[in-house]
């Protein structure tokens, strides 16, 4: 179980909407560099939206330096979580393992693959027989190549937030659960109050972290965000012979369909990026057997799997499945940090890092701005990340 407060305080200095991990990470880590009377607002419990429904990946292997450079970071947190937060937090380091099929994405991810390494990732690229010859399990019939991160793996995105809330509350900030936001108003071109079901909080200072709900968030302050709620779903089914704990996240990019190996369980989804944007995040059984069967093909053990399980979350996304970072809108004082396209759990501990540094010292260091900012929108994407699956 875990503590949060009661009482919803009159004023703050900072705001943010959203108890979820991206929430809670800036909270800790505005703390933690030394601010004062942060209060987090949440509208239902400590992760249980998007962060709950989160299948916990984390990887390097992106196609832009920023994205790299938030994974390097973010990974380092993960590796020392503990000492930290004081708490726990299991990072499976399983590795990552990409199955490309198309010898132009192939090409692509190649290019990808330079770029990590040249920002000392050690990200591999394997010919079919090198998969093989690793994964006997995998089926690479048709395949052109692989890339595979021994420093990938996967950990549990609510740990996470309760590890960055445990912290963070020792640290001083309150989180109030149970809380609905109704308004955020201006003031002399600043941000000024902040009205909820539960009374107004005056502060100066607003961070919309409410994932996919933040165009809704954004809309309470006037501020329009490029950001779409998108249901993803997963299934998952019983563990099989010869599938090892230590099998890595595997992506068969072909079909966008993965399988993640987990204690007690393995995890099925993607496929689905065809289902209409929306809040909708009723679980579709019906795709069920189509997500099984690309699984089996490429990893035939799976065809003896039983059925478990199966929920459906929603995911952020933006046009060029990045996110939006820094301030947003006309008035002061309105930053967002949302619209991570399934990315918000892995880079966490990053943006936390960045989103503090940037409101307290107005410069983030590790990160170009201009490539997270909402004013990048205003021109062509210049890269639409290529592994979202």
């Amino acid at each position: 179980m875990h503590e949060v407060d009661a009482m919803m305080p009159p004023s703050a200095e900072i705001v943010i909407v959203g108890a979820g991990v991206i929430g809670l990470s800036i909270a800790f880590h505005l703390a933690e560099q030394g601010a004062t009377g942060i209060v987090v607002l949440e509208r239902e419990t400590v992760a249980s939206g998007a962060t709950s429904k989160a299948t916990g990946g984390i990887r390097h292997q992106f196609g832009t330096e920023t994205a790299v450079r938030l994974s390097i970071e973010s990974v380092e947190f993960f590796a020392d979580f503990e000492r930290r937060t004081g708490a726990p937090f299991l990072f499976r380091q399983a590795g990552y393992l990409f199955l490309i099929s198309d010898p132009r994405q192939f090409a692509a991810i190649r290019r990808d693959v330079s770029l990590q390494q040249r920002l000392g990732v050690p990200t591999e690229l394997l010919t079919p027989d090198e998969v093989r010859g690793r994964y006997p399990v995998i089926d690479v019939a048709g395949l052109v190549g692989a890339s595979f991160c021994a420093l990938d793996g996967s950990g549990s995105p609510s740990d996470a937030a309760y590890g960055f809330l445990r912290r963070a509350r020792e640290l001083g900030v309150t989180v109030v659960e149970g809380v609905a936001v109704t308004d955020i108003a201006a003031a002399d071109g600043r941000i000024a109050v902040v009205d909820t079901d539960r009374g107004r909080v005056v502060t100066p200072l607003v961070i919309n972290a409410a994932g996919p709900w933040a165009p809704l968030v954004g809309e309470l302050a006037g501020v329009e965000l490029p950001i779409r709620a998108q249901p993803r779903q997963v299934f998952t089914v019983t563990p099989v012979p010869g599938l090892a704990d230590d099998f890595p996240f595997t992506v068969d990019l072909e079909t966008g369909v993965y399988v993640h190996r987990e204690t007690g369980s393995v995890v099925l989804g993607g496929g689905d990026r065809d289902r209409q944007p929306g809040y909708d995040a009723t679980l579709d059984w019906s795709r069920f057997e189509s997500v099984v069967a690309a699984a089996v093909r490429r990893v035939p053990l799976l065809q003896d799997a039983r059925s478990l399980s199966g929920w459906c979350g929603l995911r952020d996304m933006t046009p060029d499945e990045h996110p939006i970072l820094g301030p947003v809108g006309d008035a002061a004082g309105f930053w967002c940090a949302a619209g991570f396209s399934g990315h918000g759990f892995m880079h966490a501990p990053a943006v936390g890092r960045v989103m503090a540094e940037w409101i307290l010292s107005g410069q983030p260091s590790g990160i170009d701005p201009a490539t997270v900012t909402i004013e990048r929108f205003a021109a062509p994407a210049e890269h639409t990340e290529r592994l979202v699956f």
